[in-house]
């Protein structure tokens, strides 16, 4: 597939699109946003030097300045500004952040947007598991508050939840990084679209023009010692995060009958994996997503399976020494896939929602050794409209962790419980 073919297409509909819009319109600008605030409790058996219980909160809000031409075509940008980084201190703490900040044109072709945005498929609704008991659709509340050695089996460090920067147990495509976006209007309710992204750890007014990374993490290097003095020689790297020339492509179907509705979406995410300056080369960027979720009456059921196989990891099974190429088991490199799921169910009457989910997310884990990282997570959650915009809410979350990177000396298998209360404010 041609990779600019994305951009191409979405570059035609909005010259067609735009024709002559030269007539001066005043902007209306729209100004909306959420809150959370929450406290947590945790349970988890690696809990040293940790404590128990935690608050947290955030404030976003989105400024949107929109117009429409005499022809029809309405056009504008959205910055979404976010208050919920940084801690107090002498270099400036509690400071504002942004995460999508582009310019946009709609009309009966679609959407079109160029800037930093989420993927296709996160940004016009997942299709997984109904989870409207949790704020704004943050699928990863319990993950965060998950710390200490069993992190390592949540996030970073593998293929789908690096590259995806966040969780293993939700399925999105979601680095958010500067791309071109087309959005289809839709048709008997299905919708298709799609996204080119230049690289995915760049955006905003940053140009990186490298065709490679730094090579950093390494696999497979042997420990010598000479005179007394022990190093390490002839590490490769093991896994790249960092993609170039992605693409993607995606589709969903949102259709209601009578009283039973139906959403139905999946989507393919490709690219290019950027070099090692030391010479080491990785797997390609191949992913895909499939879900479903059904209503009726007040009840929704939904799972969705996403797939990144061995995307980033890297292709060499040896490691040099000295002017030799060495292979032993040492070097060999179990690549196993990563793959999140996902299945729960909702029940809506009134303001109350009841829900419950079951989340597995897995990953290569520690490439030199058999086995894979592997968590699982079970969800019991509900959520009271106290008024319009405003809402309490509970969840619990029981979470256990399997990691192949334990060690006699570290072990990093984990399990727990946590508990969090929320109030919700969406304006």
């Amino acid at each position: 597939m041609n990779r600019y073919l994305l951009a191409g297409c979405a570059a035609v509909a909005l010259v067609l699109g735009s024709g002559a819009a030269n007539a001066q319109t005043k902007f209306e600008v729209k100004v909306g946003g959420d809150v959370f605030a929450e406290w947590g409790y945790v349970d988890q058996d690696k809990d040293s030097g940790l404590r128990s219980t935690e608050m947290r909160n955030r404030f976003r809000f989105n400024l949107i300045p929109t117009a429409k031409a005499d022809n029809g075509l309405e056009y504008g940008a959205r910055i979404r500004v976010r208050a919920d980084t940084g801690t107090p201190n002498s270099t400036g703490g509690r400071t504002l952040a942004q995460d999508n900040a582009y310019i946009f044109v709609q009309g009966g072709f679609g959407q079109v947007r160029a800037g930093t945005a989420h993927t296709y498929n996160d940004e016009t609704g997942i299709v997984s598991r109904p989870i409207d008991y949790l704020p704004f659709g943050l699928y990863d509340q319990a993950a965060s508050w998950i710390n200490g050695a069993g992190n390592n089996g949540l996030i970073g460090g593998g293929n789908g939840s690096t590259l995806a920067n966040g969780s293993m147990l939700w399925p999105t495509f979601g680095d958010v990084a500067t791309r071109i976006m087309y959005i289809s209007p839709r048709f008997a309710g299905l919708q298709i679209g799609g996204t080119y992204t230049p690289r995915n750890d760049d955006s905003q007014n940053s140009i990186n023009r490298q065709s490679n990374v730094a090579g950093t993490g390494f696999l497979g290097g042997v420990s010598t010692t000479t005179g007394g003095v022990t190093s390490n020689v002839g590490g490769v790297a093991s896994f790249q995060g960092s993609m170039q020339d992605m693409y993607e492509i995606g589709l969903n179907y949102d259709q209601k009958f009578d009283a039973f509705g139906v959403k139905l979406g999946g989507g393919y995410y490709g690219g290019r994996a950027s070099d090692n300056t030391n010479g080491a080369s990785f797997k390609n960027l191949n992913a895909w997503q499939v879900g479903g979720q059904f209503s009726f009456a007040g009840f929704a059921i939904g799972a969705s399976y996403t797939d990144w196989g061995k995307s980033g990891l890297t292709k060499l099974s040896s490691y040099q020494l000295d002017s030799r190429v060495v292979t032993s088991p040492r070097a060999s490199i179990y690549k196993s896939d990563a793959t999140t799921l996902n299945v729960g169910a909702q029940y809506t009457t009134g303001p109350i929602v009841i829900g419950a989910g079951w989340m597995r997310g897995e990953d290569s884990g520690d490439l030199r050794v058999s086995g894979k990282r592997r968590v699982d997570m079970y969800e019991l959650g509900a959520s009271y409209t106290v008024a319009p915009g405003l809402a309490v809410q509970a969840q619990y979350d029981y979470f256990d962790i399997k990691n192949d990177q334990s060690t006699a000396a570290v072990d990093r298998d984990d399990k727990g419980s946590i508990v969090i209360l929320r109030t919700t404010l969406a304006f």
